[in-house]
């Protein structure tokens, strides 16, 4: 018995060092790529159609203060950037509601595109966004880039988004 315990200590030895010297290949996953988008009117936006933008998703609520507080800035920065392939798609989460949402649309005129996740589908595929704001920037291939959750830096935004349009 005991000389089958000294052979199974070196044996795990034998595997220890085998597997530091081994190498080893992880494959990296890739980020997730944007999904597909049906607007509170009804319009599908397919992944396709996005490729070759830059597009910033917000989950927002409209009982989110700082949500409705950033916005102005949002609207803004769609209207500088949306000629050089910026989107911006504003995700309204699952608890809020649809008249609440069409009103805010209609009372900021709200340009780009407005989605209610309705049974929060989509913020389970965005690593399963619970609080508002929470927002995501997705890269002209269609891979999520990063993330903020809270208020967006608006200069930060602005500076990577000259430096993009300056590289292609």
């Amino acid at each position: 018995m005991g000389r089958f315990r000294r052979l199974g200590r070196g044996l795990r030895w034998a595997l220890l060092a085998l597997a530091l010297v081994m190498p080893w290949h992880v494959p990296v996953q890739a980020a997730p790529e944007a999904p597909a988008f049906t607007t509170l009117d009804g319009k599908k936006i397919r992944p396709g159609e996005l490729r070759g933008k830059l597009v910033l998703v917000n989950f927002w609520a409209t009982s989110c203060g700082v949500c409705l507080q950033e916005m102005p800035d949002l609207i803004a920065t769609w209207r500088r950037y949306r000629s050089r392939g910026f989107e911006v798609i504003a995700v309204a989460m699952s608890y809020d509601e649809p008249e609440q949402i069409r009103a805010y649309m209609a009372k900021r005129s709200l340009p780009f595109p407005v989605v209610f996740d309705r049974d929060g589908a989509l913020a389970r595929e965005f690593e399963g966004v619970r609080a508002t704001p929470t927002t995501f920037l997705i890269d002209r291939a269609g891979k999520r880039i990063s993330k903020t959750v809270g208020i967006i830096d608006f200069e930060k935004l602005r500076a990577f988004l000259e430096s993009a349009a300056a590289s292609g």
